[in-house]
């Protein structure tokens, strides 16, 4: 079975369960103390579980705005990190993760926590699955699949060049929809 065949699989292995949600984040920045300015969640069919905005303990920086066009004005008042933690645990319960670009959702998770002296950790062996939480349920990386599927190889990382989101809208909720949009299309082939 070739990789692209290895990742199609994986897609419609997913699709036939139900037990699984994507997350996907917009952020401050890129930087070691950037945090979550948005988060959204929505279920295997594409049902918003949860759309939030987030208002960080650090400024958004213009660069940020810039392609999100989430301001500092926009997150005024929405609440802090710690307060939409418990609410997103409780919509997503026990399902797995997919995320698109899991590395860097779960390092922005990390740091939104710090500030009010919640310590996520995210163990793993293998960078497609690991545990989130205490749910028990595990992490996808969509990216490395799809970057997978697509199949341009980088030889400097030896292994498959990491591919843009098609069809996201750097929006939280708009990018989980087009992450669902890229497993269905791997799915089929």
């Amino acid at each position: 079975m070739s990789d692209r065949q290895v990742a199609s699989q994986w897609a419609q292995d997913l699709l036939s369960r139900d037990n699984w949600c994507i997350l996907d984040t917009e952020t401050t920045g890129l930087g070691n103390d950037a945090e979550i300015c948005q988060i959204a969640v929505i279920d295997h069919e594409g049902k918003t579980l949860f759309d939030s905005l987030i208002e960080p303990t650090v400024a958004i920086e213009p660069g940020a705005i810039a392609i999100h066009g989430i301001t500092n004005a926009h997150v005024e008042g929405a609440g802090g990190f710690h307060m939409h933690l418990t609410p997103l645990l409780q919509v997503v319960r026990n399902r797995e993760f997919v995320i698109y670009n899991a590395e860097f959702d779960l390092k922005l998770l990390r740091q939104s926590a710090r500030p009010y002296g919640i310590w996520l950790a995210f163990p793993t062996s293998d960078r497609r699955q690991c545990r989130l939480f205490t749910n028990g349920g595990s992490i996808h990386c969509a990216m490395h699949w799809y970057s997978q599927w697509v199949g341009e190889w980088n030889d400097y990382h030896g292994n498959y060049k990491w591919q843009r989101l098609p069809g996201g809208d750097h929006s939280a909720l708009g990018d989980c929809k087009a992450t669902l949009d890229v497993i269905r299309r791997m799915a089929e082939g």
